[in-house]
């Protein structure tokens, strides 16, 4: 059986319908259309060729390669070194080198068991080591913590800040060659008044656009118990600092086994890569206002690297919910929400209202003996 797809007009993604809204939207550049939209602005980009240009499509699998006998050995070898452990709780499957005794679930807290090796293809071909250790990971946490008056006071307990991991984040990182050509018109509008008239006159112009841009290194994290933005957040990482992938750099570290491949994160790469060219393309325009804007967008020359990026983690049971908590193991930079004692924040409040009080009383005594 034919299965008809509905392309994207502005990026060539597939289109999804969405019954509240009747109209077909785009997951990866957030446009929305109708079906008539769709047929007629596909078939004006077809016919107009001369501001056509090549698009590729966002693509449902990987380029394939093929692994070299190095490669293979290689990976034979991290297989042969690694070890699995997973948490029966939570079911985060964590990676280590055999020397490495993993205890408890760095998301959870709960104790793991050994589950056996892991394949070769989980092999990274790059790890960004950490830059310095859990002692300096504790200071940075402390810092970011100490003008917090209201945080619980056992999210900085020393039982819990003992439970702060070293963890080789899984990353997938693109290098891509970008193009976005946009075309429409811009319009300038300029008002004066003279005598008891108001003139308005408005300009219009063909406005188009057409840029390059390279990006090397985009991340998106490949763990699905981590939350996107947390990893967003502490970013960015030096990749210059990035070494080829060694099994000795997980010693004393745990690492997580990616459970989300470099097609399904595609996507949100793609979003970050185009979010940055539309503000650069509208930023270069100067007009007072924008109509029948039309967007083309193009990647050439895709390439990936699987990359473990260096986190302090920590996560932290308060309130039947979990609050998780990452350190940029190279930067240094912290993220995550703390959450608000509210008896701590009301007996502050108490204290306040009490010296408040007393100020007032003591004041009104004064100045009552004064008039007297």
């Amino acid at each position: 059986m034919d299965v008809k797809l509905f392309r994207c007009p502005n990026c060539s993604a597939d289109l999804k319908f969405d019954p509240n809204k009747q109209l077909f939207c785009c997951d990866y550049c957030r446009g929305e259309f109708t079906q008539q939209q769709v047929n007629a602005m596909t078939q004006q980009v077809n016919e107009n060729k001369q501001n056509q240009y090549q698009k590729t499509q966002v693509p449902t699998s990987a380029p394939e390669y093929t692994r070299s006998q190095e490669q293979i050995k290689q990976d034979q070898e991290f297989a042969e070194n690694t070890r699995l452990y997973q948490c029966p709780s939570c079911g985060a499957e964590i990676v280590s080198d055999m020397n490495t005794a993993a205890s408890f679930c760095y998301y959870c807290h709960n104790p793991v068991i050994l589950k056996g090796r892991v394949e070769g293809v989980y092999r990274p071909s790059k790890v960004l080591p950490f830059s310095f250790g859990k002692e300096k990971a504790v200071d940075y946490f402390n810092e970011w913590t100490k003008d917090k008056r209201y945080v619980p006071n056992d999210l900085v307990s020393e039982k819990q800040i003992e439970k702060m991991t070293g963890l080789y984040v899984p990353f997938w990182v693109a290098d891509a060659i970008t193009r976005s050509r946009m075309t429409a018109k811009g319009e300038t509008v300029r008002t004066w008044k003279s005598g008891n008239y108001e003139y308005t006159q408005t300009k219009i112009f063909d406005v188009v656009r057409d840029v390059n841009i390279e990006y090397n290194g985009v991340p998106a994290d490949g763990s699905k118990k981590i939350e996107d933005d947390l990893m967003e957040s502490i970013e960015p990482f030096n990749y210059k600092q990035a070494k080829d992938f060694d099994m000795a750099y997980l010693s004393g570290f745990l690492a997580d086994k990616y459970d989300v491949d470099k097609d399904a994160v595609y996507g949100r790469i793609y979003q970050r890569m185009f979010e940055n060219n539309r503000a650069a393309v509208d930023s270069s325009c100067g007009y007072d206002r924008l109509v029948d804007k039309q967007l083309y967008e193009n990647v050439n020359k895709l390439r990936w690297n699987y990359m473990l990026l260096p986190v302090w983690f920590m996560t932290f049971h308060y309130k039947d919910k979990i609050w998780e908590y990452a350190i940029n193991g190279q930067s240094g930079k912290i993220a995550g929400e703390l959450p608000v004692d509210e008896t701590k924040m009301k007996l502050h409040l108490l204290l306040i209202m009490a010296i408040t009080t007393v100020i007032i009383m003591i004041l009104g005594y004064f100045i009552g003996g004064y008039l007297l």
